[in-house]
C-alpha cells in the first residue's frame, strides 16, 4: 500500500472478513492467509515517476531518503498489534491509526 500511496488499482480485490451465512456459522472454518513483504532494507516510498499515480493526483507520503524501511514498518506494525487505539474516520465503517506518520485505515 505504501508503494502505491494507498492507491488501489480497481483490478486488485480488497479482501474483507465477513460473517458466514447464518446456516454455516456453527461449522468449523479454515482460513489460509498469505502476506508478502519486501526485503528489510527496501524503503517504502511510492514510485516518483509513476504515470498512474501522477494521473490520479496521488502525492507521495515520503521522499526516498525519509521513507521507512520495510524492517521499520514491520516492527512498528507488529509492536502495535492489538495495542493501538483506533479512532473513527470521517468515512463510514472505517477506523484509523497512525503508524510511522502514515494513516492506516481499518475497514469494518
Amino acid at each position: 500500500m505504501l508503494l502505491l500511496n494507498s492507491h488501489i488499482i480497481p483490478d486488485i480485490p480488497v479482501e474483507r472478513v465477513r460473517q458466514p451465512p447464518e446456516d454455516q456459522r456453527q461449522a468449523t472454518r479454515l482460513g489460509v492467509f498469505y502476506f508478502a513483504m519486501s526485503n528489510d532494507d527496501v524503503r517504502l516510498a511510492a514510485l516518483a515517476d509513476s504515470p498512474v499515480l501522477k494521473r490520479v493526483g496521488i502525492k507521495r507520503y515520503f521522499e526516498d531518503d525519509a521513507a521507512p524501511t520495510m524492517e521499520m514498518w514491520r516492527k512498528e506494525r507488529t509492536a502495535r498489534y492489538g495495542r493501538s487505539e483506533l479512532k473513527p474516520s470521517s468515512e463510514k465503517g472505517v477506523e484509523e491509526e497512525i503508524i510511522a506518520d502514515v494513516v492506516v485505515k481499518h475497514f469494518s
